[in-house]
């Protein structure tokens, strides 16, 4: 009988680590989705959050774009370039500074190669 119980338990736990092993699998094929449709190069990505925070931290958020123009502007970004940017923080809940500093930095956040 304990030999029947024994097996039972190894099987569960051999079922718990397949099913967390399919999650782990599933979660970085999502992740891995989400990087091939960043507008930019990670590190343009960081460059641009980092530079959009200054702004952000410095002057507060008028809800619109303005510091997110202005951050385009100073990284001398292409028009193409800037309006896939500016349509991937819209796709992600960023229509205004405060909310591309806190929604779409988390999505690119919570994506991106980890090192």
């Amino acid at each position: 009988m304990f030999h029947h119980i024994d097996t039972i338990q190894i099987m569960n736990k051999a079922n718990k680590s397949a099913q967390k092993a399919k999650l782990k699998a599933w979660r970085d094929g999502e992740r891995m989705k989400a990087q091939n449709l960043f507008p930019l190069a990670d590190s343009r990505l960081q460059e641009f959050f980092e530079m959009l925070e200054k702004l952000r931290a410095k002057h507060g958020c008028f809800h619109d774009i303005r510091h997110a123009l202005h951050v385009i502007q100073a990284m001398q970004l292409a028009k193409e370039d800037a309006d896939r940017l500016l349509d991937w923080c819209n796709q992600h809940g960023g229509y205004c500074d405060c909310e591309i500093a806190a929604n779409t930095f988390m999505h690119w956040h919570e994506n991106r190669v980890r090192t």
